[in-house]
């Protein structure tokens, strides 16, 4: 083969490989912390750019492309299944050129409660080809507790429902979760991040007869936070949070009482917090 020959060879493989490697699947997948509390819904951000000429079809009945989520534990060989098989990621299509971004709570997808380092990437798998994320890794811990109580239900001698309170050191301050579980059984609730916590004061939990569940802690150096909950047997449901002055001027008698100190003192508006989706 004559050197011109060659070249041209050489050339056309390499044009060839150019626009092979462009056409293709970027994916990214970001997480939203290092560290998940045992319950705590991990959430991620799966973004995806086609980057090829076809249309990408997901979740159809004759789609034959697919998102996948890959998750190992404690080794790349211990390979986490999936309980669900709605598609992770949604029923979609994607143009040539256009993006995906789609916000993830994995835990409704796998069994996510055990303590341990887990490995994750996300793949779209189009004409055959992989298009794989790089992987990232996250742990799931119990917290340091801080706190607990027990639940009884009138009438359900059989269920016992555990709070814990628990905190971790997350974006340079402590925050405060309550781990609800119970037993016997498997049943684990989602976990509240209750906000930013101050050692100071240990965090009061109050739990009366009719299922009303009362968290307060202080969150500053001149503020606590009172979270309220509804505890019965079949839900929890979060129903109010405040931010509260010093409980001595409190405009909440509950508040007063899981202290001790009640006062004669005006009662002071309430102010709204943030509500609870």
């Amino acid at each position: 083969m004559s050197f011109l020959k060659r070249s041209t060879v050489l050339v056309a493989l390499a044009l060839s490989a150019g626009v092979s490697l462009a056409q293709q699947i970027n994916v990214n997948l970001t997480l939203a912390y290092n560290v998940y509390i045992i319950g705590e819904p991990v959430l991620v951000q799966i973004d995806a750019l086609n980057a090829t000429r076809d249309l990408i079809d997901v979740g159809s009945p004759e789609s034959k492309d697919h998102v996948l989520v890959e998750i190992t534990k404690d080794s790349q060989y211990n390979q986490v299944k999936a309980f669900n098989d709605e598609p992770v990621a949604g029923v979609f299509r994607l143009k040539p050129s256009q993006t995906l971004r789609r916000r993830v709570a994995l835990d409704k997808w796998f069994a996510l409660l055990q303590e341990g380092k887990y490995i994750v990437r996300v793949v779209f798998v189009h004409a055959g080809m992989r298009y794989e994320s790089s992987k990232k890794s996250f742990d799931i811990l119990p917290g340091i507790p801080v706190g607990e109580g027990v639940q009884m239900f009138v009438g359900r001698s059989d269920l016992r429902r555990n709070f814990k309170l628990v905190y971790w050191h997350r974006n340079q301050v402590d925050r405060l979760f309550l781990r609800i579980e119970d037993s016997p059984g498997t049943r684990v609730w989602d976990s509240i991040d209750l906000g930013n916590m101050m050692r100071g004061m240990p965090p009061k939990l109050d739990i009366s007869p009719e299922g009303e569940v009362t968290v307060v802690h202080r969150s500053t150096q001149d503020a606590f936070a009172r979270t309220l909950l509804w505890s019965l047997p079949d839900v929890v449901e979060v129903v109010e949070r405040n931010s509260l002055t010093d409980p001595e001027i409190s405009a909440t008698q509950r508040v007063k009482s899981l202290y001790g100190e009640m006062t004669d003192e005006g009662e002071k508006e309430k102010k709204a917090w943030w509500k609870f989706w």
